[in-house]
């Protein structure tokens, strides 16, 4: 199916398409977690916050006593947003929220095409469905200006998302989160500021070669070059999920298919070089995982960056194949 035909689906059958990716990707989240290797998921710090808040306790004292024994890394805006999943039993709430990710990242695919579709093929989409990350509505948000209030979820990504498609929608969203967060339990920052102190993110920018990612702003007119610039500046953990934003960089869906085959490459490679060892920090684990992101999707990335495109960069492409440049 070509481009123009994927633009030219109508409603109904988008809405059935992203109704069989929700089931889909529901389904693999399901079986991963019966299938061995064990998974863990980064969802249950927020679906265990979010039963903590609705019981009236503090989520960021209630979570390290959890399954997961970390932190709650995440701000109360993120706990909030869980709130209708705090009410269904743990393995119910993780494969619900899998499917509303992969649902509402294929709808935005659908909209923006060019390489993004393409990522439903990639190991990153597949890691963050699985281990319950923020990253596929996150990465919808930018096509869709109207979500835009979930980069408050995770600020960090949320902002280097927000540098490259600014918005008044996601402006006054992210404050309208802040404020209800504040209503709901007004000392949240200062605990969600303790709970980073023992976090081990750091900017790509600061390992080993991401000095290199800056080059992106020499592109920084346009939203792809702000996006791999800020993506290189914000703290995070070396995970593929992370990278998954990186899909809305390709310009055609050939790009897309190369990042998509470089991701399972960079996934391979870190299970089999830096497998996951008992006693090994994550620290260590990360700082050995870097080279194979870095290779096989920040540098790729770069590269498509400075490639041509077939529309200018940072137009965002309608459904009917035209394009405008610029946000709603």
């Amino acid at each position: 199916m070509s481009d123009l035909e994927i633009g030219a689906l109508p409603d109904r059958r988008r809405l059935a398409l992203a109704l069989l990716a929700g089931v889909i990707a529901g389904v693999v989240c399901w079986l991963a977690y019966l299938l061995p290797p064990p998974s863990t998921s980064d969802f249950e710090p927020v679906w265990s916050g979010a039963r903590a808040l609705i019981s009236g306790r503090d989520p960021y004292a209630v979570v390290p006593t959890g399954g997961t024994r970390y932190p709650l890394y995440y701000p109360l805006p993120a706990v909030i947003l869980g709130l209708p999943f705090g009410a269904l039993p743990f393995p119910a709430a993780r494969v619900l929220w899998a499917g509303l990710s992969g649902a509402v990242f294929l709808l935005a695919a659908l909209r923006y095409r060019r390489g993004m579709l393409t990522a439903l093929l990639s190991a990153n989409l597949l890691n963050a469905l699985v281990q319950g990350q923020w990253s596929p509505l996150l990465t919808a948000a930018a096509v869709f200006p109207a979500l835009s209030w979930v980069w408050a979820a995770k600020p960090s990504i949320g902002a280097a998302l927000f540098a490259a498609y600014p918005s008044r929608r996601a402006l006054l969203g992210g404050l309208l989160m802040l404020a209800v967060s504040l209503a709901v339990f007004p000392s949240w920052p200062f605990r969600w500021i303790e709970a980073l102190r023992e976090t081990n993110h750091v900017a790509p920018v600061m390992r080993p070669g991401g000095i290199l990612l800056l080059l992106a702003l020499l592109r920084w007119r346009q939203a792809e070059g702000r996006l791999l610039a800020g993506l290189a500046c914000v703290p995070q953990t070396i995970g593929l999920y992370e990278t998954l934003p990186l899909f809305l960089i390709p310009r055609t869906r050939w790009q897309g298919y190369a990042l998509a085959g470089l991701s399972f490459a960079a996934a391979f490679g870190q299970a089999l070089v830096v497998p996951r060892i008992p006693g090994t920090s994550w620290e260590a684990i990360n700082t050995a995982r870097w080279p194979f992101i870095f290779f096989f999707l920040y540098l790729p990335a770069l590269l498509i960056l400075f490639l041509p495109g077939p529309a200018r960069s940072g137009d965002v492409v309608e459904p009917d194949g035209s394009a405008h440049h610029g946000r709603r």
